[in-house]
């Protein structure tokens, strides 16, 4: 049934537009987001296919022609072999000589049955505690030795004497040595080069109390220990006024004699590098290294992580130092 609206000029005006279909809108909405992801999609495909064609185009980087390590050249372990049987059977350089080190290798060519054969010629440094020698071992690949060994004398200085005031990097000047810091370079001296594991971390005053240090297990009695050189360190609290910190580094050399130990050697003398905290107060050690490595130590580095060494039949030796010996020093 048609409804009348009564002659209503609005209803009954043919130029009126009507209202759209919802349904119809959402379709055509959908229809044309649709059709946008299309686009889209075939655009980063064409992208994609031409970023792949121009990488594909570019010359290839050449190869590395850097030097190569060769850690285990070939007959290596045959010429340690060979030279160390030699050294034994006929004692060529006295009963005493033995190899101290593997000091590197040359490849040589040599001809075999008109044939070239690559070969490797090893040095060795040997030393019977008096004289050294370079001793050179040429081998092939397959381990088949070339000849007997070769041996070269080497001169060494009879005397050394180091120099113990070079200074380190990353420094401000020169530091005092107080009292204090040389009393606790004698204590650290003497607990580092003895058995006793806590006397040892007692003077580290490590604040982590969980952590271990490890001495050197030495016998004897420790004579001197002698600040070289002091200076306040580029690191750690700086007053840049006064050019000073409150970390500094020593150069330390310790004495130690053995005479009368069961490895009866005299007196001998080790260096260190020691990193020390608050040297103008109440002075730390808080780590040690080799002499010229103190600006690369950090606090504590010096902790053990391993199972405690002990001397080798179980008895504390402790070197102690002698009667009325003190730490000397010198700035």
């Amino acid at each position: 049934m048609t409804r009348r609206h009564g002659g209503d000029e609005w209803f009954d005006d043919p130029t009126r537009r009507r209202e759209p279909d919802p349904d119809r809108q959402f379709l055509r909405l959908v229809a044309r987001n649709t059709n946008k992801w299309r686009w889209v999609q075939v655009a980063t495909l064409i992208l994609a296919l031409y970023a792949a064609f121009t990488v594909s185009g570019l010359p290839s980087q050449p190869a590395s022609t850097g030097p190569v390590v060769q850690l285990a050249p070939a007959g290596k372990a045959a010429a340690y072999s060979m030279v160390d049987t030699w050294l034994r059977d006929g004692q060529p350089l006295g009963a005493q000589a033995a190899i101290m080190s593997w000091d590197g290798s040359d490849e040589v060519t040599i001809t075999s049955q008109d044939k070239p054969v690559s070969a490797v010629a090893h040095h060795f440094t040997v030393t019977d505690g008096d004289r050294w020698w370079t001793v050179t071992e040429t081998v092939r690949a397959d381990g088949t030795a070339i000849g007997y060994p070769n041996v070269t004398p080497v001169t060494v200085p009879a005397t050394v004497s180091p120099n113990t005031q070079e200074a380190w990097d990353g420094v401000l000047k020169t530091a005092t040595v107080t009292d204090a810091l040389d009393a606790l370079v004698t204590q650290w001296a003497q607990a580092v080069m003895g058995s006793d594991a806590d006397r040892l971390k007692v003077v580290m005053s490590d604040p982590d109390p969980a952590a271990r240090y490890q001495p050197m297990l030495l016998d004897g009695v420790v004579k001197s220990a002698t600040v070289h050189k002091l200076m306040y360190a580029d690191r750690g609290s700086v007053d840049r006024e006064r050019n000073t910190s409150d970390r500094a580094y020593a150069r330390v050399s310790v004495t130690l004699d053995r005479s009368g130990t069961a490895k009866d050697a005299g007196q001998c003398s080790y260096g260190f590098d020691l990193l020390i905290a608050d040297p103008d107060g109440t002075p730390h050690i808080t780590a040690w290294g080799a002499p010229g490595t103190a600006p690369t130590l950090e606090d504590w580095s010096n902790r053990w992580e391993g199972a405690e060494l002990r001397v080798p039949d179980g008895k504390d030796q402790e070197p102690e130092p002698s009667a009325g010996a003190a730490a000397s020093t010198t700035s």
